[in-house]
């Protein structure tokens, strides 16, 4: 027995096939999406639970925090911030550390301003500034700007949440736990411990050394008049430029490296995700997959 189709009813359930896949495909890309939004936010609270209800138009401002201490011979200022935005800035003017500090929390939590505390003391050579907050109570933030006589001799800064930024001091060592470190004009050393977000950093007369970055943020370093050695990139692409030393990295992460005008050497020892560029480096080249390249 044979059966036959009508051509143009073979048309029709094709076309309803064709649209039936094509409604399915929508349908499974808008679900994956979904599950991977709700699987950041998951993954990922910090910068969405603190930042969500206090950076916008619902923040709600407490009394400033002012405080001046004299520099004296004091030669390292530490400071120690917990959440919100905190800049250091050397500048000419009168030899005292100047502290400000801007309370700011979302309109639940506006009772809780008061509870923020800004302590300033003074420990031999050490001046010192930390901030405490309320425990329990995350959409609250205290921004800290502080300023320091022009090329101050070390800048020592941990913070847990926000972005940091430093420019005319001698010396700067960092450790942010979620944010970002912008950073330029710096006089001699700058070392990273930590951090989880962008870095950049401009116009360093001495050597930058890098242990940890994680996240999702860039890398830029330019202008550095000593050597770069980052330990451990696990963070987004790099750019690494003008620079008067070696350039020493252990792993250059999953995102694009691309290294331009080096002085001195440069040596890779694991680029598990990325592709690397390089143009004008002067010494010797180390770097996955190919031989090192003799000194020019």
């Amino acid at each position: 027995m044979i059966f036959y189709e009508d051509p143009e009813e073979q048309k029709g359930s094709l076309k309803v096939r064709v649209f039936r896949n094509i409604m399915l495909g929508w349908a499974m890309f808008i679900a994956l999406f979904g599950v991977g939004v709700v699987s950041l936010l998951i993954l990922f609270p910090p910068g969405e639970a603190i930042y969500r209800s206090i950076t916008g138009d619902s923040c709600e401002s407490g009394t400033t925090h002012n405080s001046a201490i004299d520099v004296g011979d004091a030669t390292v200022l530490r400071i120690a911030g917990d959440r919100g935005d905190l800049s250091v800035e050397g500048r000419n003017g009168p030899a005292a550390v100047q502290i400000e500090g801007r309370p700011c929390a979302s309109r639940v939590s506006k009772r809780h301003l008061d509870s923020i505390v800004l302590n300033t003391s003074r420990n031999g050579d050490e001046i010192i500034v930390t901030v405490d907050m309320p425990r329990g109570v995350d959409d609250i933030r205290m921004d800290v700007r502080i300023f320091v006589p022009n090329n101050f001799p070390r800048v020592e800064i941990t913070n847990s949440d926000g972005p940091v930024f430093v420019s005319n001091v001698r010396e700067l060592q960092a450790a942010i736990g979620y944010g970002s470190l912008d950073a330029m004009r710096i006089d001699g050393n700058v070392s990273v411990l930590e951090l989880e977000g962008s870095m950049s950093l401009i116009d360093i007369e001495g050597d930058v050394a890098v242990e940890s970055i994680r996240g999702y943020g860039q890398v830029d370093l330019t202008g550095i008049g000593g050597s770069v050695v980052i330990a451990e990139n696990e963070s987004g692409p790099a750019r690494i430029s003008d620079v008067l030393g070696n350039v020493t990295i252990g792993s250059a992460g999953f995102g694009h490296l691309n290294v331009m005008d080096v002085a001195g050497n440069l040596s890779v020892q694991e680029n598990p995700g990325g592709h690397i560029t390089l143009d004008g480096v002067i010494g010797s080249v180390r770097i996955p997959g190919s031989e090192e390249r003799p000194d020019t």
